[in-house]
């Protein structure tokens, strides 16, 4: 069960300035049954205060600053397994309830703030922000141990790993006008001690059908990366557009160092185009789009990553509305993989026992207003 509460105020001190600032706290009274285990029973306790500040420089500018206190406290039961496991002692084999998980109490506690400026003119937005971030460890972070059946892994926590904290940078650029936009959001981020899921060599044979281990683990890490998107008005009927997608993540400590992190998602790249026709006789906003998106390989992996190979999907889908009997129904068919393209998904788990994406998939949607 999971409880939460929010206490909220605000206060304008003149036509340039505004403050606003709250309490948020979150209680979880985790409880668990049956036979699987993965995390213990768990009671985590959350509260944050924080301060928000807005100053005007002008009906296009704003500048805003912000600033956050967050204390959280977790506490796991102990479990062992309840069912006895033979084990190898100095004296011959021992039926043995192995424990899976201790009794852990940890605190958690740190600051964090963000500063931000935000420019709206009449064709051109700019943005940007800068800020440190915290994150607690939650308890299957810390204390798991078991089959995780929707990964298709096995994991186990670290009861070791500290506040994940990060320093982050982002930005916007934006140019519009009324046939054509263009814009980019760049963004840069240092985590002194990044929580992960690390992948290792061995396979479990005790509780699952040899599925990986995998260990939260904690290391220092720099992502940067970006989005470009952009459309253009070809024709009043005719638009196109684009949205480039590219991440770079490397590890700077700890035993993967010089690696990225585990399912990093490969550069991207989608061109839509949508054909809009005028509505005539009984056909309401018809439309015919193709969607193209190229997902580049993804050599740099995590040992014992695989590499996996880009592809490219086409997907595409019409509608209209029209009248039925003086009733509005919406009509839409969509095609996905319209080639039924053989592809696997770097950032899905279904990658770790190589189960490709889905196949050619045809949807076809009716709507009716009441």
């Amino acid at each position: 069960s999971i409880w939460a509460g929010n206490l909220l105020g605000g206060i304008v001190l003149t036509d340039a300035i505004e403050i606003s600032s709250g309490i948020n706290t979150e209680y979880h009274d985790n409880r668990i049954n049956g036979r699987g285990f993965i995390i213990p029973a768990y009671k985590q306790l959350n509260a944050g205060a924080f301060m928000v500040a807005k100053y005007t420089l002008s009906e296009q500018s704003q500048l805003q600053a912000g600033i956050r206190y967050d204390h959280g406290t977790l506490t796991t039961e102990e479990y062992h397994d309840w069912y006895p496991t033979p084990v190898e002692t100095n004296t011959g084999k021992t039926d043995s309830m192995l424990q899976r998980s201790p009794a852990l109490k940890k605190n958690f506690s740190n600051l964090s703030w963000s500063i931000g400026f935000n420019h709206h003119a009449h064709h051109v937005s700019v943005k940007f922000n800068a800020g440190k971030s915290f994150r607690m460890p939650i308890a299957k972070e810390l204390a798991a141990n078991g089959v995780n059946y929707h990964r298709f892994s096995y994991e186990k926590g670290n009861p070791q790993l500290s506040p994940e904290t990060a320093y982050q940078l982002d930005a916007g650029f934006e140019f519009h006008s009324r046939t054509f936009a263009i814009g980019i959001m760049p963004f840069a981020n240092y985590f002194s001690n990044y929580i992960y899921l690390n992948p290792g060599f061995e396979h479990d044979r005790l509780y699952g059908n040899g599925n990986q281990v995998f260990t939260y683990t904690q290391s220092r890490v720099f992502r940067s990366g970006g989005e470009l998107h952009s459309h253009y008005d070809i024709l009043p009927s005719l638009k196109a557009g684009v949205i480039l997608n590219y991440i770079w993540s490397e590890q700077l400590s700890g035993s993967k160092k010089g690696f990225t992190l585990p399912f990093s998602p490969p550069a991207s790249a989608l061109l839509h185009l949508k054909y809009e026709p005028v509505s005539t006789g009984n056909m309401n906003h018809p439309y015919i789009a193709l969607d193209v998106n190229r997902v580049a390989a993804q050599n740099r992996v995590v040992p014992p990553e695989e590499k996996t190979p880009g592809y490219t999907l086409v997907n595409v889908s019409a509608g209209t509305g029209i009248l039925l009997i003086s009733q509005p129904v919406t009509f839409n068919l969509q095609v996905q993989n319209l080639l039924n393209k053989t592809y696997f998904n770097h950032t899905s788990y279904y990658r770790l026992i190589n189960v490709p994406g889905p196949a050619r998939n045809v949807i076809l949607g009716v709507h009716l207003q009441f």
